[in-house]
């Protein structure tokens, strides 16, 4: 069967630093991929070369499209790396709104939902700014989940979650995937990764075993 994404001997080299040392890995469809590593292994490093939000060597193929900076992504993707993207002077809804406002069949009644689901405030008038680090995270991570993606990577998305959202995350996760959403996910978090990977790839320096 032919892996969903595929990198082969991607490497990335910035001022004679190599970053990223000839990784190849596959992922199918439907997986629950999980890189594990300390930080400044190359964790990320991975998740912006199948993104195509870096250039590298070696190839990236996703859905059989070679990936490329310069060209359109060939799928769409859900996408929570490093800090979430958010507006301190919006709501939850409202930053949410703008995300489904780029999408196809994506109304009021799915951010609710997905609002209610991390547990984050669904009226217009809580902002954002008020919000603790927690909050922050999980409305990152619901900008990454809201919508019908095919693929969502969530860079260490336990952060700054205590434990009843973890658990909560966990089980959305699962419902999600279980509709062929397929997910890479980075975590140092090993309890995490031991309840929700179906696959796992060890990452250290800059190189997959």
């Amino acid at each position: 069967m032919m892996a969903f994404i595929r990198l082969e001997k991607v490497s990335k080299v910035i001022h004679g630093q190599h970053l990223l040392t000839s990784v190849s890995l596959s992922i199918q469809k439907a997986d629950i991929m999980a890189l594990e590593g300390i930080n400044g292994s190359g964790k990320t490093l991975i998740l912006k070369a199948i993104l195509g939000l870096m250039r590298v060597s070696g190839k990236v193929i996703v859905k059989d499209t070679m990936v490329n900076v310069s060209d359109r992504y060939p799928l769409r993707a859900g996408v929570l790396i490093e800090r979430p993207g958010i507006l301190d002077s919006f709501s939850a809804y409202q930053n949410l709104k703008l995300v489904a406002d780029l999408m196809d069949n994506v109304g009021d009644q799915d951010i609710l939902k997905i609002l209610l689901r991390l547990g984050l405030p669904t009226d217009k008038r809580t902002k954002v700014k008020n919000f603790s680090l927690g909050m922050k995270q999980k409305l990152g991570i619901a900008q990454a989940m809201l919508g019908h993606n095919e693929l969502i990577v969530l860079d260490e998305p336990t952060n700054a979650l205590d434990e009843d959202s973890v658990n909560k995350l966990i089980g959305y996760i699962k419902d999600v995937n279980k509709q062929g959403a397929t997910f890479i996910i980075t975590s140092h978090d090993a309890t995490f990764i031991d309840r929700i990977a179906t696959r796992r790839i060890k990452v250290e320096a800059g190189r997959v075993e």
